[in-house]
């Protein structure tokens, strides 16, 4: 019964799923009514393999999907902000609130997939200031960029955590992170702990 849900035989499926997993989906697809120990495996590591076989199913989105296709209209524009840093790989462990889009058209706010995005009109965009996403042709701020964005905006959270990043990682976050110099002194630290009596 299992192996007509998913197209594959028992023994092909035996190496995705456990026989006790096995015997919960052949029961969900009959709508039989699990027990509360069949329900544990269901919000456990059972019910995270089915959404990664559901996602793997699906066809990965396209360009012209959601956010890509909103963003295309524009003409020119790039993302900036939390979501430009994520993408640039330094900010991996954020998960942005808002989609800041910065282009020659558009001023406002929009939902897209659920999050808040922000459209700043600006009279240009310089060449050197986006890099496009291979996958999605999405265009992304450089890191350099990111920090002008943040300070012309005044959002004081982004420049110390961009800040912080340059601190870390140095030239592997910007190409010359000596003109940061004055930048960097202006960061307030924390003292040693034998400074707080510790």
């Amino acid at each position: 019964m299992v192996s007509m849900i998913f197209g594959l035989p028992d023994e092909e499926l035996g190496l995705l799923f456990k026989p006790v997993q096995l015997r919960v989906i052949e029961k969900m697809s009959r709508g039989a009514i699990l027990s509360p120990n069949e329900k544990r495996y269901l919000r456990g590591r059972l019910g995270k393999k089915l959404r990664l076989v559901d996602r793997l199913a699906r066809p990965a989105p396209t360009r012209n999907e959601g956010l890509g296709a909103l963003v295309g209209l524009l003409g020119e524009y790039y993302i900036t902000g939390y979501e430009a840093l994520k993408h640039n790989g330094f900010g991996w462990y954020f998960e942005p609130r808002r989609i800041e889009v910065v282009n020659t058209r558009l001023e406002g706010r929009l939902t897209v997939d659920g999050k808040l995005v922000l459209f700043k009109r600006v009279r240009s965009i310089g060449p050197d200031c986006w890099a496009p996403d291979s996958g999605t042709g999405l265009k992304y701020a450089t890191n350099e960029r990111i920090l002008m964005d943040a300070q012309r905006s005044g959002e004081e959270h982004l420049v110390k955590t961009w800040i912080s990043m340059l601190e870390r990682y140095g030239r592997l976050f910007v190409k010359q992170p000596r003109k940061y110099r004055k930048l960097l002194a202006t960061m307030v630290r924390c003292g040693e702990p034998q400074d707080y009596g510790v």
